[in-house]
């Protein structure tokens, strides 16, 4: 394995779509046993410090049968530029220890619930964040994806990404999940309530960030929220645009987590990823 000091490379970032056909933006489920994990949570810190702390990500990338890579590497300094800083209030930083091709073609077009042990299993680095790039990406219900990654509870230091969506906005919000928090919008232990009322145990558990109803069609194109949806006590949305973990479009810049999303950070790196380095 080769390891690397990445250099200095030119933005090049990609748009999550391709030809004849619009990726579906995240495949990360929340799952049963992610729910019972957040039953059981004690949280360790309860405000926002700077952990000085570096995590090393082993980056794959799976060529085609015909030995590329397909992908733009030019981008990728540039993309973890923008993932470093939006982890910077917290001194988080990621660093690429390793840049490794994975030869089997197989592994190019990945599902969920099918190949994903294989690859995973044949190449992966003990202790670190193992990335994968692969053209084409399947969920756990065979939609096409941007990326997924798993929560705390499942004990898995992977992130997959299409290569089509390896860009900043798609690794945050990827190693956002990775890092427990949820999406803005989150509905599995219920939905927010935009007074707030419930926000400690439902939407993405995070009070101080309001209740989103979904953003996908919601947003115009100068970045403003237009939409008269309603939640169960009649009440209309106002969410954030430029929440990370919002599915607010690329275009307009997402820019913050917020207090209580930093703290969830901190608590999972303090209570579920010490062991990385």
């Amino acid at each position: 394995m080769n390891h690397i000091k990445p250099p200095v490379f030119v933005i090049s970032l990609m748009l999550c779509s391709n030809t004849g056909a619009q990726l579906s933006r995240c495949g990360t489920e929340l799952t049963d046993n992610q729910k019972v994990f957040e039953a059981v949570l004690t949280d360790s810190v309860t405000s926002v410090f700077e952990i000085n702390r570096t995590l090393h990500v082993s980056l794959f990338i799976v060529k085609d049968s015909e030995g590329e890579i397909n992908v733009d590497t030019s981008g990728f300094n540039t993309a973890f530029s923008g993932l470093n800083k939006a982890f910077d209030k917290i001194k988080l930083d990621f660093r690429i220890s390793s840049l490794n091709y994975i030869d089997n073609y197989h592994f190019d077009v990945l599902k969920k619930d099918g190949n994903e042990y294989d690859m995973v299993t044949q190449n992966f680095v003990t202790n670190t964040i193992n990335l994968y790039l692969v053209s084409h990406l399947y969920d756990g219900n065979s939609q096409e994806v941007c990326g997924y990654t798993y929560y705390p509870a499942e004990k898995k230091e992977f992130i997959i990404l299409s290569k089509q969506c390896m860009a900043e906005e798609f690794l945050i919000e990827q190693f956002g999940h990775f890092l427990n928090l949820y999406h803005t919008h989150e509905t599995g232990f219920a939905e927010e309530l935009v007074n707030g009322s419930n926000c400690s145990t439902a939407g993405d558990l995070c009070c101080d960030t309001p209740a989103d109803p979904d953003l996908t069609g919601k947003v115009t194109s100068d970045c403003q929220y237009e939409s008269m949806v309603q939640d169960e006590n009649n009440d209309y949305y106002t969410p954030s645009v430029f929440n990370y973990m919002s599915f607010g479009p690329g275009e307009c810049n997402k820019c913050y987590f917020s207090e209580e999303q930093f703290i969830r950070v901190l608590n999972c790196l303090l209570l579920s990823k010490s062991h990385l380095w």
